[in-house]
């Protein structure tokens, strides 16, 4: 239902007000073409098929988007979407994702952030914000108590992501409005430019930062009074309460270090990618490990909302080299990324390269990727005519690359498109060089040892994607959360490593559509939530009466209306494939001599679409599409 509100404020459901519903059934929608506003509204049966997040994102581009559509072009949508459990007193909900079709892979992009900026959202009285069209001059969209409008954003379209929010935070007068964003790469529509929230959060992957670009979008802010409520309070203090006295046992390397106290693990397992997936270890590694930097780069800890954790590193330095800590810190995949990835092992240059990456509005995984991808074709001499050129090991020049990029300026311009497309412009056998999958520089848990995950890289919709997917050295071990879920389906852990057999494909189903129910939800995937949490906490939000196998369905409904957006922008099965390098063993280290064949990976693909309801070209069946209730979707 489409009710036109223009820019004046809405009267809320009486029952969101009354604090018993965790959702107010309208969605924003805003014509940046036209200028006009209005909202969609949406009933209960909506919100318990589609849940919110990645599923109301899929929901959208296919039902109001046409195939082959510009993805830079106005007819593209820009959805930011909580969802039903974001802001509720659930900790680990203090997310809420983003989702387009991508300007770097032409698929669909989906990314979650953390931060506040969701919670916001919805206090403000919207349960999402899509968004059309093109602004004649840049603007932002201000959210306020129902309301919304547009305003000229000319004085502040360049800026970096920290002065912006500083500059819309005083132009409104308040310091508590949450800013959603892009920095000059988006701007500048790099293909994996972020959408930046609170600074240091990113909606990194997919290039939707280039995509708010396109629209002459500079920000959305947000400020919100109403209370996010609960149908039935006292079923979710159940997980409330089991949360509180478990997580501190359960989420301890969180609490201690975060994630990028795994650094030296992952390497020295053979998880993490190391000069463009070139090299199987890096000297010095330990300098990048949380253990060793926590003493003279980590000045804080930083959280989200609704999370007691404080997992966010926030990283200072104040001598020659000045690290803003508004920017918050890196993060393993940022570590690996710009340090091993570009054989980098110095914590100051990581530090500075990950702050620029914030302030600029860029992905670190895919700028990280396409930084070292350029490195490795430099050393061998594809590349010339280009000023100060990047180098392995040279940390300026990767900071010098970052600047670059940003501004598409030298091989900047070039290093933009990311690696993919530069490939395809180098020609020469480059694309043996490639670490991607669907186009998508790959996050660094490295395939050769991880084959499930890179199964996963390879069939994703939103290209390589780690998160939502079955991270095979944690099922290894008895007590992962992982495996704690997979029993409570009846299915044997730990799984065995190496390797992708039937039992795998098994897990990885489940897994899978349990991690798109999360990006659904949303809800942050380093809480040990197994699915009776989420049966209890669902039922308590919506007042429902769902089972663990309806949130299965759930996350299955998401994955197949992704497949089908993929298949109708003209994707097919040839495309669920991993790039030449991963199939390339190292000579050394831990996992020397180890890949599988792309054979291997398109029998294991086959099994996984049998199991999935697909025909043979990846197509879901009728059957599928009626029990999954997507037939006229």
């Amino acid at each position: 239902m489409k009710t036109n509100q223009g820019l004046t404020q809405f009267e809320m459901r009486s029952e969101f007000l009354a604090g018993n519903s965790p959702y107010s059934g309208k969605v924003l929608r805003v014509n940046l073409s036209t200028g006009e506003i209005w909202v969609d509204e949406h009933s209960d049966d909506f919100f318990r098929k589609w849940i919110g997040g990645r599923g109301l994102i899929v929901y959208y581009l296919l039902k109001e988007t046409a195939p082959n559509i510009d993805p830079l072009g106005p007819d593209n949508l820009l959805i930011f979407a909580p969802g039903i459990l974001t802001g509720t007193v659930l900790p680990g909900t203090g997310r809420h994702a983003v989702g387009g079709k991508s300007p770097l892979t032409g698929a669909l992009a989906s990314g979650e952030a953390g931060g506040w900026w969701g919670a916001e959202c919805k206090q403000a009285g919207f349960d999402a914000v899509v968004i059309q069209g093109k602004a004649e001059k840049p603007v932002y969209l201000w959210i306020k108590n129902g309301g919304a409008e547009l305003r000229d954003a000319n004085h502040l379209w360049g800026l970096k992501t920290g002065d912006c929010q500083e500059e819309i935070r005083k132009e409104l007068n308040d310091e508590k409005i949450r800013v959603a964003q892009i920095g000059p790469a988006g701007e500048n529509l790099v293909r994996f430019a972020a959408v930046m929230h609170d600074i240091n959060r990113a909606a990194g992957r997919g290039g939707l930062g280039a995509l708010m670009g396109s629209k002459n979008l500079k920000a959305v802010a947000v400020r919100g009074k109403f209370k996010i409520g609960l149908a039935d309070k006292e079923i979710m203090k159940i997980t409330q309460k089991w949360i509180t006295a478990n997580y501190k046992d359960m989420m301890g390397w969180a609490i201690q270090y975060g994630t990028s106290g795994s650094v030296k693990g992952n390497h020295d397992g053979g998880v993490t990618g190391i000069r463009n997936y070139q090299d199987g270890s890096l000297e010095g590694i330990e300098k990048l490990d949380a253990t060793s930097i926590f003493t003279w780069l980590i000045k804080d800890r930083d959280t989200c909302n609704r999370c007691p954790v404080r997992c966010k590193l926030v990283a200072e330095h104040l001598g020659d080299v000045y690290i803003d800590p508004r920017y918050g810190g890196p993060e393993y995949e940022s570590i690996a990324g710009l340090g091993p990835m570009c054989q980098i092992n110095d914590p100051l240059v990581v530090g500075k390269a990950n702050e620029l990456c914030a302030a600029y509005g860029l992905d670190t995984i895919s700028t990280g990727g396409t930084v070292a991808f350029t490195m490795e074709c430099v050393d061998k001499g594809l590349l010339n005519g280009f000023e100060d050129m990047p180098k392995f090991g040279d940390g300026q020049s990767l900071l010098d690359s970052i600047e670059k990029i940003a501004h598409r300026e030298d091989l900047g311009e070039w290093m933009a498109e990311g690696s993919a497309r530069m490939a395809t412009r180098i020609g020469m056998e480059s694309d043996q060089m490639l670490a991607v999958a669907r186009g998508q520089e790959l996050p660094y848990h490295d395939p050769r040892l991880k084959n499930a995950i890179g199964m996963g890289y390879a069939v994703s919709a939103t290209g390589a994607d780690h998160m939502a997917n079955l991270n095979d050295t944690f099922a290894t071990w008895d007590g992962s959360d992982i495996c704690v879920r997979l029993r409570e389906l009846g299915i044997e852990t730990p799984l065995k490593l190496w390797g992708i057999s039937d039992h795998k494909i098994e897990a990885f189903f489940y897994e899978t559509a349990f991690k798109n129910f999360l990006d659904s939800a949303v809800i942050c995937h380093f809480y040990p939530y197994e699915f009776h949490h989420m049966v209890d906490a669902l039922n308590a939000a919506g007042g429902w009466n769902m089972d663990m196998h309806e949130i299965i369905s759930i996350g299955e409904r998401i994955i197949n209306t992704a497949r089908m957006y993929l298949l109708r922008e003209g994707f097919t099965a040839e495309d669920d494939m991993l790039s030449a390098r991963l199939f390339q063993p190292t000579k050394v280290g831990p996992i020397a001599g180890k890949a599988m064949t792309p054979e291997y990976l398109k029998d294991a693909l086959q099994k996984y679409y049998r199991r999935m309801g697909w025909f043979e070209d990846g197509f879901p069946t009728e059957e599928t599409l009626v029990r999954l209730k997507l037939i006229n979707l």
